[in-house]
C-alpha cells in the first residue's frame, strides 16, 4: 500500500524556495532553491540527529569550525550530532539541495514556525564535536566504498554512521532486487535518480520514474526489482542505520530485516513524493 504525497511548500520568495518533502519520525526532508546572497543560519548544532545534504545544482558552502567544504552537483555531505556548522549558496549561479534529517527530530515543525521544538542550538550553547567526522562523498561510483561490482550491478556506500547509511544502487535492465521483507525498528527509503524501479508492496507492485522519493517506516513490506529494459540508478538510506552496509558486506547476520509476517499485516503506507530532477 502506498500514499502518494505532495510536498508541502513552505516558503516561496525571490530568493529563497523550500518545499517539505517527508516528515516522519525517522526522516524529515526539504528541497531548497536558494539564490546566492539569501543569507544563511547562524552556526548551530544538532544534539540528537544528523544532517545530510545533496546538493542537484549550484554550489553549497558548509562552514565548520576549522574549514569550509565547497559541496557541488552529485555531492553528498554529512554532519553527525554535535558538530557546528552552518550552510550557504556560493557562486554565481542559484543552488538547489535536498537537507534530509534523520531522525526527524520535530524539523517539519521547525519549519513551519515551531523553532522551540526542533534538536538545534546555537553554537554558543555548545562544545563542537569534530569537524573532520563531517563526510563528504560524490556519487557515482568513484568515492565511497564499492561492495558490489559485477555487470548489472553496482553498490556503493556513500556514508554509514549510527543515524543513517547512505548507499547507490546501479541496476541494469531486468535486475533482480531483494524480495518482500521488512525492517522491525528502523525505515528504509529511495530516492530514483535515473531509469525507473518497480516496487513490490504486499497489495501489489508500482513502477516508480526518477524523481521519485520513496519511504518506508517500519514494519512495511516492500522489495524491489529493475523491471525496465533500461539501466536504472537510485540512492538508498536507511535510518538509523542498524548495520546495513555491514549486512549488504556480509558480516551482520543479525541485521534487522526479516520475511514478511505470516498475519499480512503491515504498520502503514509508503510514502511517494515526485521531485523534479
Amino acid at each position: 500500500m502506498i500514499a502518494v504525497a505532495e510536498g508541502e511548500i513552505i516558503l516561496q520568495t525571490g530568493k529563497l524556495d523550500v518545499t517539505l518533502l517527508v516528515d516522519v519520525e525517522q526522516l524529515a526532508a526539504v528541497d531548497v532553491r536558494a539564490a546566492p546572497g539569501w543569507g544563511k543560519a547562524p552556526p548551530h548544532v544538532h544534539v540528537r540527529h544528523g544532517e545530510a545534504l545533496y546538493v542537484l545544482e549550484g554550489e553549497l558552502a558548509l562552514e565548520l569550525e576549522d574549514r569550509v567544504h565547497l559541496i557541488r552537483p552529485e555531492s553528498w555531505a554529512f554532519v553527525p550530532p554535535g558538530v557546528v556548522h552552518a550552510v550557504e549558496a556560493t557562486g554565481d549561479a542559484p543552488a538547489r539541495f535536498l537537507a534530509l534529517h534523520a531522525p526527524g527530530s520535530s524539523y517539519g515543525d521547525y519549519v513551519r514556525g515551531d523553532v522551540a521544538a526542533f534538536d538545534q542550538r546555537p553554537a554558543a550553547d555548545a562544545v563542537s564535536a569534530d569537524p573532520a567526522l563531517v563526510v563528504v562523498r560524490r556519487a557515482g561510483g568513484e568515492e565511497g566504498d564499492t561492495i558490489t561490482d559485477r555487470p548489472g550491478r553496482r553498490a556503493t556506500v556513500l556514508f554509514e554512521t549510527g543515524e543513517v547509511t547512505i548507499s547507490e544502487f546501479h541496476y541494469g535492465a531486468g535486475e533482480r532486487g531483494a524480495q518482500q521483507h521488512v525492517h522491525r525498528e528502523h525505515a528504509d527509503a529511495f530516492l530514483v535518480l535515473d531509469g525507473e524501479f518497480t516496487f513490490h508492496f504486499r497489495d501489489g507492485s508500482h513502477a516508480l520514474p526518477a524523481g521519485s522519493l520513496l519511504v518506508m517506516p517500519p514494519n512495511v513490506v516492500h522489495g524491489f526489482d529493475n523491471d525496465s529494459g533500461a539501466s536504472a540508478r537510485c540512492f538508498n538510506f536507511h535510518m538509523p542505520s542498524y548495520g546495513f552496509a555491514d549486512y549488504m558486506r556480509g558480516k551482520n547476520s543479525d541485521f534487522d530485516q526479516f520475511d514478511p509476517p505470516e498475519d499480512g499485516v503491515d504498520a502503514g503506507p509508503a510514502i511517494v513524493v515526485r521531485i523534479p530532477l
